[in-house]
């Protein structure tokens, strides 16, 4: 069988998120190929545990291996330009945990450096293979709805109300980021995705723990799209509810659409004229669930959502085609733009 070998970059947590994709998408998923993690660059020596995986703290040398494919980039933020120059001198694809960096400056050179260089690429923009969120991008083209009044995206975490994350590299804005760029990125992407080009956004962020946090933590954005249409996105990281909140509502002339994430095989469409409301799940081999599992094998909307997009990207590779749904540069510049544009409208 052939093999799509890459590289990490990195070992926090995202990395193993993507390290687990590997695995997961070689058991689960009938693939023309095995998708092979050869090494994981660190800064520092690690036991990394994982049969056949070599660690390194020489990133030259994983990308002189003519073997390898692509890289996944799961550095902070602001290292990400360095690994992608490295990527472009070597002729590597590069996939990218989002955002693209730091700050917009940075995010418009990598974007350059592939687009030049004919660099395949894809950024961990995931939330886009979850397979509720590609039935409502088909309703909204339908128009099942009507037209669109309002929509409203939210997400709440609540593990930055702990004290142990002082000092942690996305509460510094040189390397991360706040709510808006960390977790923001992925709700300005959707409804990129989903609804249509962002025209203005405008922020409201909040810092409420100033004592080790120099980013926002939580931030609220009002949005206009090109077409008029208005909504808004909040983010936040010192939320607690008892589960996470992940949720994408719709509204319009005829009803509305949700998608609470924590169901990510069902789209809620209430119709107004019926006063009915109707649960609609993707067909088994329905593009929608190419990548991802079914029902009895996900392993949280999350790690599945990172697993097919990750298959999604090995496949383009393979297959030797663009990378279909994947967030591109290009698409993760945008919206990097966009949080740079509500950064400032916050400061106003």
């Amino acid at each position: 069988m052939n093999s799509i070998n890459f590289a990490i970059i990195g070992y926090g947590s995202i990395a193993k998120t993507h390290a687990l994709a590997a695995y997961d998408a070689n058991i689960r998923f009938n693939l023309p190929f095995s998708l092979n993690l050869k090494y994981v660059v660190t800064r520092n020596p690690k036991d990394i545990k994982l049969y056949g995986v070599k660690n390194t703290i020489d990133v030259e040398e994983t990308l002189k291996d003519e073997s390898i494919d692509f890289i996944s980039i799961c550095t902070p933020n602001d290292s990400h330009l360095e690994y992608v120059l490295k990527a472009v001198k070597y002729k590597k694809a590069v996939y990218c945990e989002k955002p693209l960096s730091s700050n917009y400056e940075d995010a418009l050179k990598m974007t350059e450096l592939v687009n030049d260089n004919g660099i395949k690429n894809a950024v961990a923009l995931m939330y886009r293979f979850i397979p509720a969120v590609g039935l409502l991008r088909k309703e909204v083209v339908k128009r099942t709805i009507g037209d669109i009044i309002d929509f409203k995206l939210k997400t709440y975490h609540k593990s930055y109300l702990s004290s142990s994350k002082r000092g942690s590299w996305r509460t510094l804005e040189s390397s991360g980021g706040g709510a808006l760029l960390d977790l923001g990125v992925h709700l300005i992407d959707l409804v990129q995705f989903t609804l249509g080009e962002i025209k203005n956004i405008n922020a409201k962020n909040k810092i409420y723990f100033k004592e080790r946090s120099y980013v926002d933590e939580v931030s609220r954005c009002e949005i206009e799209l090109i077409d008029g249409t208005e909504g808004s996105i909040e983010v936040s990281r010192i939320f607690a509810e008892g589960e996470q909140r992940d949720s994408f509502e719709v509204f319009g002339t005829k009803g509305s659409m949700k998608i609470n994430f924590k169901n990510p095989y069902v789209l809620e469409v209430y119709l107004n004229d019926t006063n009915t409301v109707n649960l609609i799940k993707p067909a088994s081999n329905s593009n929608d669930m190419k990548f991802f599992p079914d029902e009895r094998n996900i392993l949280g909307y999350f790690q599945s959502a990172h697993t097919a997009s990750i298959i999604n990207f090995a496949n383009s590779i393979y297959e030797n085609k663009d990378t279909g749904n994947a967030a591109s540069f290009n698409d993760a510049l945008k919206c990097q733009r966009l949080i740079d544009e509500a950064y400032k409208s916050g400061l106003r």
